[in-house]
């Protein structure tokens, strides 16, 4: 890696950047910390330049119920979906008379992605890199 010192990692996270970094023919690595609301994020846009490479990656939103869907979908460097990724709880509407889904936390370790897509989910934490063409 250009500016990441690996020799704490994890045999985990060793093996997770062995498969990454044959991914893409990258030229920068990025350390990226992000941590807040996720509508107007770097991880919306797709760009076939960019590779995100997570370490941590945590999703949340309202804890109200509300009508489904409620994902997230994690998309490959050719802009097709390549992970879908849900956690919902049942709850019984008494007003609406019908089955509506609270969220729960979505927290991913060690995923790569070019985008996301998501709805329900509000906030997201990114703790990882970012691989540029």
């Amino acid at each position: 890696m250009n500016t990441i010192d690996w020799k704490y990692a994890s045999p985990e996270q060793i093996n997770f950047w062995k498969h990454v970094r044959g991914l893409i023919a990258y030229t920068t690595i990025t350390p990226l910390y992000y941590s807040g609301v996720f509508l107007g994020s770097e991880f919306l846009v797709y760009n076939a330049g960019k590779l995100y490479m997570a370490l941590e990656l945590n999703f949340n939103g309202a804890t109200v119920p509300q009508p489904p869907p409620q994902y997230v979908e994690t998309h490959n460097m050719a802009d097709a979906a390549n992970n879908y990724h849900s956690n919902q709880t049942l709850a019984w509407d008494v007003t609406a008379a019908a089955f509506k889904t609270t969220l729960n936390d979505i927290n991913l370790k060690n995923i790569w992605f070019s985008r996301i897509v998501t709805a329900g989910y509000s906030s997201i934490m990114f703790n990882g890199y970012r691989l540029n063409v």
